[in-house]
């Protein structure tokens, strides 16, 4: 988990030094495949599992691609804030080519770079299992408490993949 200094507080009667934490954690809860277009994909699985009550959520994925993934594969990741009882679009949103994305983008990349993606990605089957969002990199606070990511893959102005990641956020503060 990422710590930040926030702030250090003296006491004024014994000049005590107390240094406030701060940090947010990234609960992915279920997971869901809106849309897959068979043109591009074969066997294509997204799905979030807890392999005991104290363990973690991880993340699975697992597909075999038709084609070769370069520049020409634009990802699109939206955030939805739930709040009142329903997802509302929230305002960060992430647009990459499929290159650029493995190049620049510094939040959720790392993770599927520790399975040797690489660009171009050429056809194959692959498999993610066990992944968990990296921390390293992450905002120490996030906005909101309960989200859901779209994350939509195009070609050509085609829709090639719609999924959805339900996932909680909790800032924490701890004092030291």
């Amino acid at each position: 988990m990422a710590y930040t200094i926030v702030s250090e507080l003296r006491h004024p009667d014994t000049y005590t030094s107390y240094l406030i934490l701060q940090a947010v954690q990234v609960i992915p809860e279920r997971a869901k495949v809106v849309y897959v277009n068979k043109k591009y994909f074969y066997n294509y699985t997204f799905d979030v599992r807890r392999y005991s009550r104290k363990s973690g959520y991880q993340i699975n994925i697992e597909s075999t691609l038709k084609h070769q993934w370069t520049n020409n594969v634009s990802i699109h990741i939206s955030f939805y804030e739930y709040l009142h009882n329903e997802y509302r679009r929230s305002f960060i949103e992430f647009n990459y080519k499929y290159c650029d994305l493995l190049k620049y983008e510094k939040y959720f990349t790392p993770a599927l770079l520790t399975y040797g993606i690489t660009c171009p990605l050429p056809p194959g089957t692959y498999r993610f299992s066990n992944m968990t969002v990296p921390m390293e990199n992450f905002p120490n606070v996030f906005p909101f408490e309960k989200a859901r990511v779209d994350i939509e893959n195009f070609a050509a102005n085609e829709s090639m993949l719609q999924l959805q990641l339900y996932a909680s956020f909790k800032n924490k503060i701890s004092r030291n």
